[in-house]
């Protein structure tokens, strides 16, 4: 397997990111499954575990429906990836209409699926 840059990782995943949150913040849940592979996993670290990207994107819309209207905001990034596969780990703020702004961290494994990257494993931390 080859090692990509950092670089040509990050030019790599961005726009697969940047439409993620976009989509996130548009409040198209229905789509958010899009983004994940059908094995993936979201791990709250320390806390639970969620299998396949039917219930990671319920799980989605539904912190929206418990918080209020939801935007998600990223930074502080840093890719690295090897073949298939691109680790992105990075800073987030949800800015909720009812619980405020909740901070965290996370690391997402993407995968290189027909020629599309999609999520294979979500772990992320609150702050």
């Amino acid at each position: 397997m080859s090692s990509l840059t950092n670089e040509h990782a990050a030019a790599i995943l961005k726009p697969f990111v940047d439409s993620y949150v976009e989509t996130f913040n548009s409040g198209s849940f229905g789509k958010m499954e899009d983004f994940y592979d059908a094995n993936s996993v979201m791990v709250e670290k320390d806390k639970s575990v969620l299998f396949g990207k039917k219930d990671i994107a319920k799980s989605l819309e539904q912190l929206a429906t418990d918080c209020g209207k939801t935007v998600m905001k990223i930074s502080n990034s840093k890719y690295e990836g090897v073949g298939d596969y691109i680790n992105m780990f990075t800073d987030f703020e949800f800015h909720t209409e009812k619980a405020g702004v909740l901070k965290g961290s996370y690391i997402q494994i993407w995968r290189k699926v027909n020629d599309v990257y999609v999520i294979y494993h979500d772990e992320y931390q609150l702050l």
